[in-house]
């Protein structure tokens, strides 16, 4: 096996597990809320508090990777996560609890956005193929992940062995990349070690309209598993058929990013397409009448949100190919920035699931205004 296969599969299967491990959250957020006697939409709290913890991560991390090398900070990072799983399988109070969550959002960005820079860096001809196979990847794994966490679940009658789990699968793959990491020499390293050198980036316009596009094309993904759920739960489906939403919205996703594989060089108009399947979908779900039709709405959710992480991961490294460290750093900050922001802003703070689901519509909207911006952009700039 070439050097290049086995890096491919490794981080592919990284981007699988991590995919996984954050479904199993996802899926947990509401138990975890109930066990600290709080409502279930406080889930939203919850995950704001674990993507904070990859918010100050991916700020202190990407320009480190650009010098340091990014397996290297993988394996840092994934350390971290290790000790918040560790930490959410013993706590049973919320101090403790939003530590552990804190520190696993403070290993999981980096070590998704840098392993998906690894792929674009492997294979620089065909960097869409296999960041969306790699994020196809991250879709099976979040399948996977919600029916695991049911059965743990139900096994256990806690959400402390699903993440006594997630601990041990860290763990091997900090030894696996730790051990076949063998960095090469850096095609170019960055000369200011400051974690605020990425920043720089946003100096061009069409840089700005993607960290946008990100930020809010995370709004609408972020809420999507978690509320999902509820809303299956209050028109009263059961807590597995429930979690099997999650599922089906993650299997649509997969079948999205295959399609995204194929479409090199029309990512923009891409991007603008799936948004609007995707707002299809969410406004759909809050008013279907019955079971057949908020399925169907799961599905144009799931679909339309497909490619859109991994095409405007390739959009930014492709604009940077010399910083790609610090372009993935940026997109992983809008990430985790929409991540922290919209689960409290239109999940926990509305208190309504019909009201969810409308604002994530209107944050489909933003991704496609801009994407039509940075188009006409893009052909002020061939000109």
């Amino acid at each position: 096996m070439s050097r290049q296969t086995h890096q491919n599969i490794l981080f592919s299967l990284l981007i699988t597990i991590l995919g996984m491990m954050i479904n199993i959250f996802h899926t947990m957020a509401d138990k975890m809320a109930l066990s600290l006697g709080r409502l279930a939409s406080d889930a939203g709290m919850l995950i704001s508090i674990y993507a904070l913890g990859s918010l100050t991560s991916v700020v202190l991390s990407s320009t480190l990777a650009d010098w340091a090398g990014k397996r290297r900070v993988i394996v840092g990072t994934m350390s971290v996560m290790f000790l918040g799983f560790a930490l959410l399988f013993v706590s049973h109070s919320f101090l403790p609890l939003v530590l552990g969550l804190f520190l696993f959002g403070f290993g999981f960005g980096p070590s998704e956005g840098l392993g998906s820079a690894v792929l674009s860096d492997e294979n620089p001809a065909a960097a869409s193929k296999w960041v969306n196979i790699a994020h196809s990847g991250f879709g099976l794994g979040a399948i996977i992940g919600p029916l695991l966490a049911v059965a743990l679940f139900q096994a256990s009658g806690s959400h402390h062995l699903v993440f006594l789990v997630c601990g041990v699968l860290a763990l091997l793959f900090i030894l696996w990349i730790g051990l076949t990491a063998n960095n090469p020499p850096l095609r170019h390293k960055a000369e200011r070690q400051s974690p605020l050198a990425m920043f720089e980036l946003l100096r061009e316009k069409r840089f700005v309209y993607l960290t946008l596009m990100m930020f809010f094309y995370l709004g609408f993904e972020a809420i999507a598993p978690s509320y999902t759920k509820l809303l299956f739960l209050q028109h009263g489906s059961s807590e597995a058929q429930s979690a099997l939403m999650i599922s089906l919205f993650w299997g649509t996703m997969i079948v999205g990013r295959l399609i995204g594989a194929r479409l090199h060089g029309k990512e923009l108009l891409s991007l603008r397409v799936y948004a609007g399947i995707a707002a299809a979908g969410m406004l759909l779900l809050p008013f279907a009448p019955n079971l057949p039709l908020r399925v169907l709405a799961v599905v144009l959710f799931g679909f339309g949100c497909g490619p859109t992480w991994p095409m405007l991961v390739v959009l930014a490294t492709r604009m940077f190919p010399e910083r790609s460290g610090s372009a993935m750093g940026m997109m992983m900050l809008a990430t985790m920035s929409g991540l922290t922001v919209f689960p409290f802003l239109i999940g926990t703070l509305p208190g309504n699931l019909t009201l969810t689901f409308l604002l994530a519509a209107v944050l489909a909207g933003f991704v496609i205004l801009l994407s039509v911006l940075e188009g006409r952009a893009a052909k002020a700039s061939e000109r």
